[in-house]
């Protein structure tokens, strides 16, 4: 922005010391207090501003590494923790390839046993055709409701068909979860190891069976002796 000659009138330089028309000298104007203390405070901020964003950038960095350390000792954690496998379940053989079993609800049917030789014997065939089946065993102390299903593994588990908190005997299978139908608990159908629900520490408890030709055999002994875990 131009000045003006005291004397002349005449438009001269900001910076110039005479005019240019009349050659008077010229008074330069002082820059205000207020906007040199501007133009400090303007410089200041700069150079903070900028040492901040180079601050900045190790804090990143820091941050960074950190949240990976922090990722890889909760995945080392996770793979550290014991299995959830059933003992009983894990020692079963696949007898069959992997089953899918759909969304919709998959009911048990119920079939017959027998019990000879001290087995209680059950067709494969059968377990194999139909999936999910329940029959009894008449102990000396009552009926022993029971249950076997093929496993997403291909294996058959045999186990108490019971939930003993809220003393269900029906279940019902959704894709690979396990169901009581009486309090809605759930399990995971490959191990029985609890998903949600209220009765999670009792899924209808796994009885060792074997297969020998086209039967199931489970010891008689071991559903006769057996007592409600609650």
């Amino acid at each position: 922005m131009a000045n003006f000659c005291t004397e002349c009138g005449k438009a001269v330089q900001p910076n110039a010391n005479f005019c240019d028309n009349c050659g008077t000298k010229l008074i330069q104007v002082e820059q205000p207090a207020s906007s040199r203390k501007d133009a400090r405070f303007e410089e200041k901020r700069a150079r903070v501003l900028g040492q901040n964003q180079s601050n900045t950038k190790p804090k990143f960095v820091f941050l960074g590494v950190a949240g990976i350390i922090l990722v890889f000792g909760l995945l080392t954690l996770f793979n550290s923790l014991p299995s959830q496998a059933n003992p009983v379940i894990e020692q079963q053989p696949v007898v069959t390839g992997g089953v899918q079993y759909p969304q919709s609800p998959t009911e048990m049917r119920p079939v017959q046993a027998k019990t000879e030789n001290g087995k209680i014997l059950l067709p494969l065939e059968t377990v194999l055709e139909k999936k999910f089946v329940a029959f009894d065993y008449q102990s000396p102390r009552g009926v022993i409701p029971l249950l076997a299903y093929v496993s997403p593994g291909g294996k058959v588990v045999t186990a108490v068909s019971m939930c003993e908190p809220c003393n269900s005997t029906r279940f019902h299978i959704r894709s690979d979860e396990l169901i009581c139908n009486s309090c809605g608990t759930t399990w995971e159908l490959a191990n029985l190891s609890g998903v949600s629900g209220a009765c999670q520490k009792y899924p209808p408890d796994p009885l060792p069976s074997t297969i020998t030709g086209n039967e199931i055999q489970i010891d008689e002994a071991i559903v006769a002796s057996w007592t409600p875990r609650k």
